[in-house]
Parts: structure tokens; C-alpha cells; sequence
């Protein structure tokens, strides 16, 4: 029988001195014929992971520590790399006692691996990409190539395009088609031959964002703003800059005073997010805020909006979980100056001071909604 293997043997047995001598008169045996005693153990190569261990008749051997159970430890001898268990019983006191806290600090160390990861998965909940990430990201949009037959500056509408999107939690490989950009300039003709901008001109201008007073580039900001008593209500511009599905847009200009952006195409195969939002989820750049309201929109319709609370909480510190879904949360509660249902199965919000930086909890309830979630503007 193999000394070592003395695991069949109860726990809770005590064994006699008697039987005591004779098994470890069998350990101290095989370790004989092993021929690897030492008397010291400064001198070993590898000392961090090998361990000299003495037993009660001051017998010494090299092991390295596998397992550590509540009265044994698993130990593997360095002369001839094969694992065995030994019981607590037969070694010094001095052994002992470091075995028994080389098994709690192990315990310590692995509930902390867990602990650890399981923050890091929340905190990545909370903050889908980190400011890096973020900052990453937009040069890798910056730096796209356009698509064949589209022109630099509609190239660079586009990037602006995908940059809102990518920030927001869309896709962001929308691309410039080049139909789809002659149209848009057709729009743009349109409301320049009127004048003013309609949707009710024909020449797609009811399939296009239209714009006046700037550029393509300056465009695409003013439909994430999406500002005026006209467009209060709804923000269309916005939730069509921001829509799923879109794989293809195309912008056009009649000078400096009238653009269009083709916005309705549903040929993008990026997967739809369970809700998106402006400012989006987690760490969101300060300077891509624009206009008075924020929006999130959902999967599902929204059928009564009046069902819908919506709330804004200023946080001291940024939340290590998500945050209850009803009663109080610790720090400052915004006013909402303004609620609508937006197109696209949105709702717009207008928190007081939109663009403060600063950790924020959005919290949306009722009406079949439930959804928290943090931005925090820097």
C-alpha cells in the first residue's frame, strides 16, 4: 500500500501512537529510497513554488503544495514529481500551521479572482466601452475610406454619421451610396427652388432629412440636436440619424444654404439593440451633446406615454451595480422638463442642464418599461 494514499482513512479517526510510529515509519521509508533528504533548504533552485517539509521526528522533504484540505495536504515530491497525501498528523507544527494558512489565503485569493471578475462584468454592463475605447473607435470611423463614387465631403457627412451612431450603441459601418446621394441632392434643389425646406415638395424630400444654413458635415449635427418648436415633439431627424437597420445613407447639397440626407434604408445587417439612446450608455464625450433633450428608444412600441415615468439622477460616484428600480437613489434629482414619445419607439426627455458633465441615472418605468441604465458625460 502506498503510504501517502491515506485519504481512505476517516477524518475524524485518530489514529494511535502505535499505528502513528508505523505509518510514519512507511512515509519516512519511501522517502529513503527516494534518496532526495535535505537538511536545508536556502540553497534549492525555485524556492518560491518548493517548500522544505518536516516531519514530528524532524525528517525533511522537497514538495510543492497542490491542495490543502481540512486535515491533509496534497504535496508533489520533487524527486520524482508523483503526488501524494499526507495528514497533518505527520508533520511538525510549524508545517501545519502554514499549510492551514496557505489554504485560507488560497480560499481569500480565489473568492477574490471571483469577486474581481464578477465586478468587472457589471462595471462592463454599466460602461459598455472605456474612455480609450471610445477615443479608439472614433479614429478608426475617422480614418474609413469612402466608398467608390462618393464624393470627400459626403464622406465626411458620413463619418459624422457613424460617429453619433457608434456613440449611441448602433451600428456604425453605415456606408455612402452614391444613388442614394443624388437623391438627396435632388431634395436639396427641391426646397432651394421653394425657398424654404418641406417635406411636401416631392423630388424625395419625404425621404430625406433637410437641412439649411451649413454644410453636409454641419448637417448632421443639427439633426442630432434636432432643435425648434417644430420639431420638439418627435426630434424624426434624430431617431432617423440613429435607426438600426440602416446600412446606407447618401447626402446632397444645393450650396450653402440647403442640404438633404437620405436616411430611410433598412439594409444594414447590424443586430438591433434591446434599447439605444443619446447620450448613449456609459462614458459618452461631452462635446457630441447637443440640444435641449435626450432620447432612448426600445425594441417595442410605446403605447401610452403617459404610463412612462421618466427620471434623471445626478450621482456623487459612479454606481458599482445597477441601481434599485424604484424608490430613492443617493444624489441629485434633475427636473424633466419635457416629455414626448419620439418616432422610432423612442422617448424624448429634457433633463435641466443636458450637457453638465457628470454621472447620471436614467431610469425608466411604467407603461410596460422597465430600464436603468447610467451615462456619465466627460
Amino acid at each position: 500500500m502506498n503510504p501517502f494514499l491515506l485519504k481512505t482513512i476517516p477524518s475524524s479517526r485518530r489514529f494511535s501512537s502505535a499505528v502513528a510510529s508505523c505509518v510514519l515509519m512507511s512515509w519516512l521509508r519511501f522517502l529513503l529510497t527516494s534518496c532526495f533528504f535535505l537538511i536545508g533548504f536556502s540553497h534549492l533552485h525555485g524556492a518560491e513554488t518548493w517548500r522544505t517539509f518536516t516531519d514530528i521526528r524532524d525528517r525533511k522533504i522537497v514538495a510543492k503544495i497542490i491542495n490543502v484540505g481540512d486535515d491533509f495536504a496534497v504535496l508533489q515530491l520533487k524527486t520524482n514529481g508523483k503526488q501524494h497525501e499526507i495528514k497533518f498528523e505527520l508533520l511538525c507544527e510549524e508545517d501545519v500551521e502554514f499549510l492551514r494558512n496557505y489554504g485560507s489565503e488560497a480560499a481569500t485569493g480565489a473568492a477574490k479572482i471571483v469577486a474581481e471578475q464578477a465586478e468587472i462584468e457589471v462595471s462592463k454592463r454599466l460602461y459598455p466601452r472605456t474612455k480609450e475605447e471610445i477615443r479608439a473607435g472614433i479614429r478608426a470611423i475617422r480614418s474609413s475610406d469612402p466608398g467608390e463614387g462618393i464624393s470627400s465631403k459626403n464622406h465626411d457627412a458620413i463619418v459624422a454619421l457613424n460617429m453619433y451612431r457608434f456613440l449611441s450603441g448602433v451600428s456604425y459601418d453605415v456606408l455612402g451610396d452614391a444613388k442614394f446621394s443624388e437623391n438627396a441632392t435632388d431634395a436639396a434643389l427641391a426646397c432651394k427652388k421653394n425657398g424654404g425646406l418641406s417635406h411636401d415638395l416631392s423630388h424625395s424630400t419625404d425621404r430625406c432629412n433637410l437641412f439649411s444654413g451649413g454644410s453636409m458635415v454641419d448637417s448632421v449635427r443639427a439633426y442630432m440636436d434636432d432643435s425648434g418648436e417644430n420639431n420638439r415633439e418627435r426630434r424624426g431627424h434624430r431617431a432617423w440619424c440613429l435607426n438600426p437597420p440602416m446600412g446606407k445613407a447618401g447626402f446632397g447639397t444645393a450650396g450653402d444654404n440647403y442640404s438633404a440626407m437620405w436616411c430611410m434604408d433598412g439594409s444594414g445587417k447590424g443586430k438591433t439593440p434591446e434599447f439605444w439612446a443619446y447620450p448613449g450608455q456609459g462614458f459618452y464625450p461631452q462635446e457630441y451633446v447637443h440640444g435641449t433633450a435626450w432620447s432612448v428608444y426600445f425594441q417595442e412600441k410605446i403605447d401610452d406615454l403617459d404610463k412612462v415615468e421618466v427620471e434623471v439622477f445626478r450621482l456623487t460616484k459612479r454606481p458599482e451595480k445597477a441601481l434599485p428600480m424604484h424608490g430613492e437613489i443617493e444624489g441629485h434629482v434633475v427636473p424633466i422638463l419635457y416629455k414626448s414619445k419620439s418616432m422610432l419607439n423612442g422617448i424624448n426627455f429634457e433633463p435641466e442642464e443636458p450637457n453638465r458633465k457628470g454621472i447620471y441615472w436614467v431610469r425608466v418605468t411604467g407603461g410596460g418599461v422597465r430600464l436603468g441604465y447610467v451615462v456619465e458625460l466627460f
